[in-house]
C-alpha cells in the first residue's frame, strides 16, 4: 500500500486568481461546477494510466476534485493545479495500471441477481469472483447434476429453479421428465438463454397456472402446455409475471444483488446499462435497485433503459406507458447513481442461445425455429412512437432476418423523421453478413454486440442451426468497424461473463470453446477492443461527455488493473486481475483485493 501525502498551498496570487474565476463563473458558467477555496484535490499516481483519450493516451498521474477529473499527465503536468490548490497525493496504485472505469452497456442487474441465487447446470464452465462452476455437456451429466442438487436442497415447499438447460447438449426436457424426479416438489428449469422455462406439475399448481389461462392468452402459440414448455412471449408474458412475487422477495433477491455487485466490481465495471428495466414489474425492480444499489452506496452507475413492449400492459397501453416512462426517466426523481434519460429498449426476434432468432434464407439446419418476441405490427408502433419522441432506441435482434426487419422499419421512420447518427443501436447482432454490415453503416446505426456468441456457440452451431460457413460469421464486427460503425461490447450476463476485458479478448481473438479461431471474419484490434468497453460503450449509452475516458472534466471512474493490456500477449487479456475500482473519485477495493 502506498502512502498519502498532504500538501496545502495558499497565496495572494491564488486568491486573486480565484476572484477572477468567480466573476467569470457568475457571469458565464454553470454555478454548480464552482468549488470551495479550500477543497482538496486528490492526485492518484500509477505505474501507467491508459486514458483512452487519443490526444493524451498515457499518463502517470490524475488529479481529482470531488467526483471529477481536473488534470491528467505527469506530476509536472499537474503542477499548475498543485501550486494553486491544497491536495493529497495517493500512491497506493504506484505499481498498478489505471484504465477508465469499464462499461458493460447491456446487462440486467435484476437478472444477474436472480441467476446468482440459483443453482447452475450450464454447458459452459464459469469462473466467478467467489466460485467456479463446471460445465455439463451430456444428458447423463445434466440429470446427475439435477438429482444431486435436489438432494442437496431438501426444502420441498419453495419453488426450486435451476438455470442452464440446453436441449442441444442436455436433450429434450418436458413436464413429465421433471415430474419423475420431483413428483410433489415444485421445480422449474430455466433455459440457458433465460428466454424459456419448463415446469413440473407441482410448479404449475403452485403458480396457479392452468391450461385455460394459456389458451386465452395472445401468446398461447409460444407455449407447449403438455410439456409445460414456455418460450419467448409465452415465458415472458404468461409465466414470468407469476414468478415475480417469488423472485423479487427481498429475502431471495437481495443477497443476489450483493453478490452481483461484488462480481462486477471484481471485473472493473463502474457503469452498467439496465437494458429492459420494468420488463417484469417496474415498481418491484426499482425498489430492488434502490435497496441494493442506492441505499448501500454500491460503486455502480446503473443506466435505466425500459422495456417498451412490456411496459404497455402495466400502464394502459402505448401512450400511457410512454407518459409514465418519460416522467420516470426525465422527471428528475431518480436517486444517484441511477441514471435516466431518453433511452428505450425494443425486442425484435428471439434468443441466440435458444436458436429462436429469425433467420433469412436458407433458414435453420437441423434445429431451430423463427420466433418474434414482439409481434411485428406492435414493434412498428413502438418504434414509431419513441423515434418521433426523440428517444435513443436500443433493439434486441439476433438473426439476419431480424436485423433486416429492424433496419427496414427504421429506414421508413428515418424517411418520415430524420434523426442523427447513432440514434438506433442494434443489440447483440448475433448472426449477420456483409450485406447487413453495409446496411447498418449506411443507415448510421450503432451496434452493441455480445462477442461471446462466437466463444460459446460457434463450435456447436457449426454442426446444427447454422452450419460451418455461417457459424464463422457469428458477430461479424470487423466489417462494421471498417465502415465506421460505432461498436460496443456487452455481456448480457449471464449470456457471457460480465467481464469487459474477457469480452474484448473474445472480440479480438474470436476463439471458440474448442480453441478454434473463427476467422474470417477478422477480429477487432486490441485498441478497438478496449475502446468498445470504455469510450465507445459510453457513446452507445449517450454518456460519452461524462465517462469512458480519463480526461479533464469527466467523472473520476477508474478500473485498477494488475497488468498493462498493451504489454502482454492478447490471449492473456482475459486473465488480467482487477484490484478494484475508483468510482466518482472514491476508492473501492475488489472483494478479493489485499
Amino acid at each position: 500500500m502506498g502512502s498519502i501525502v498532504w500538501v496545502k498551498i495558499r497565496s495572494a496570487a491564488r486568491l486573486s486568481c480565484l476572484v477572477c474565476i468567480s466573476l467569470l463563473t457568475l457571469t458565464w458558467a454553470d454555478p454548480t461546477i464552482s468549488f470551495a477555496e479550500d477543497e482538496t484535490l486528490t492526485v492518484f499516481v500509477a505505474k501507467k494510466i491508459i486514458t483512452m483519450d487519443p490526444t493524451n493516451p498515457e499518463a502517470t498521474a490524475v488529479a481529482v476534485r470531488g467526483d471529477r477529473i481536473v488534470g491528467v499527465g505527469s506530476m509536472d503536468d499537474l503542477k499548475p493545479w498543485l501550486d494553486a490548490y491544497p491536495h493529497e497525493i495517493d500512491t497506493r496504485f504506484a505499481e498498478k495500471v489505471l484504465m477508465p472505469g469499464l462499461i458493460d452497456p447491456h446487462l440486467h442487474p435484476m437478472l444477474g441477481a436472480i441467476q446468482l441465487q440459483l443453482d447452475w447446470a450450464t454447458p459452459e464452465s464459469w469462473v466467478l469472483h467467489d466460485a467456479r462452476v463446471d460445465g455439463i455437456t451430456t444428458p447423463e451429466g445434466f440429470w446427475d447434476r439435477i438429482t444431486s442438487l435436489l438432494e442437496e436442497n431438501p426444502n420441498t415447499e419453495d419453488l426450486y429453479i435451476v438455470w442452464g438447460w440446453s436441449e442441444l447438449y442436455h436433450g429434450p426436457l418436458g413436464r413429465s421428465d421433471l415430474d419423475k424426479i420431483a413428483p410433489d416438489r415444485p421445480v422449474m428449469m430455466l433455459q440457458r438463454s433465460v428466454h424459456e422455462g419448463v415446469f413440473n406439475t407441482a410448479a404449475l399448481e403452485m403458480l396457479g397456472l392452468t391450461e385455460e389461462d394459456v389458451k386465452n392468452h395472445p401468446q398461447a402459440d409460444q407455449v407447449d402446455w403438455e410439456r409445460a414448455h414456455f418460450v419467448e412471449g409465452g415465458f415472458f408474458d404468461i409465466a414470468l409475471p407469476l414468478l415475480a412475487p417469488v423472485l423479487f422477495a427481498p429475502e431471495f433477491i437481495d443477497p443476489g444483488y450483493a453478490r452481483n455487485a461484488d462480481y462486477l466490481r471484481s471485473r472493473g465495471v463502474t457503469t452498467a446499462g439496465d437494458m429492459a428495466t420494468g420488463g417484469i414489474n417496474w415498481d418491484l425492480e426499482l425498489a430492488a435497485l434502490k435497496r441494493n444499489i442506492v441505499d448501500k452506496n454500491v460503486p455502480l452507475r446503473v443506466v435505466l433503459i425500459p422495456d417498451a413492449f412490456k411496459m404497455g400492459p402495466q400502464y394502459g397501453g402505448l401512450d400511457g406507458a410512454f407518459e409514465f416512462v418519460d416522467e420516470q426517466l426525465n422527471g428528475g426523481t431518480l436517486p444517484h447513481p441511477l441514471v435516466g434519460g431518453k433511452r428505450i429498449k425494443l425486442f425484435a426476434d428471439g434468443a441466440m442461445f435458444s436458436l429462436l432468432m429469425v433467420l433469412g434464407p436458407p433458414g435453420y439446419v437441423g434445429f431451430g425455429q423463427n420466433e418474434w418476441i414482439t409481434p411485428k405490427d406492435e414493434f412498428f408502433k413502438l418504434a414509431e412512437k419513441y423515434w418521433n419522441e426523440g428517444y435513443k432506441i436500443h433493439v434486441h435482434t439476433n438473426g439476419d432476418g431480424g436485423v433486416e426487419f429492424v433496419l427496414d422499419v427504421f429506414h421508413q421512420l428515418q424517411f418520415q423523421k430524420p434523426r442523427s447518427k447513432n440514434s438506433l443501436t442494434l443489440e447483440h447482432y448475433g448472426y449477420a453478413n456483409e450485406h447487413l454490415n453495409r446496411r447498418v453503416a449506411e443507415f448510421g446505426a450503432a451496434v452493441s454486440a455480445n462477442p461471446y456468441y462466437v466463444t460459446f456457440l460457434s463450435d456447436l452451431y457449426s454442426g446444427v442451426g447454422l452450419g460451418p460457413d455461417r457459424a464463422r460469421r457469428i458477430t461479424p464486427l470487423r466489417g462494421l468497424v471498417d465502415r465506421g460503425v460505432l461498436v460496443a461490447l456487452h455481456s448480457d450476463f449471464g449470456m457471457a461473463p460480465a467481464d469487459p476485458l474477457a469480452l474484448a479478448w473474445s472480440a479480438i481473438t474470436r476463439t471458440s470453446l474448442s480453441g478454434k479461431q473463427m476467422t474470417p471474419p477478422e477480429g477487432l484490434t486490441l485498441n478497438e477492443g478496449l475502446r468498445a468497453i470504455t469510450v465507445d460503450a459510453a457513446h452507445v449509452l449517450g454518456l460519452e461527455k461524462d465517462i469512458g475516458s480519463i480526461e479533464a472534466g469527466k467523472l473520476a471512474d477508474f478500473a485498477v488493473l494488475e497488468e498493462d493490456p498493451y504489454a502482454i500477449p492478447v490471449d492473456e487479456l482475459k486473465d488480467i486481475e482487477v484490484w478494484g475500482v475508483v468510482f466518482e473519485g472514491k476508492v473501492h477495493p475488489g472483494p478479493n483485493s489485499n
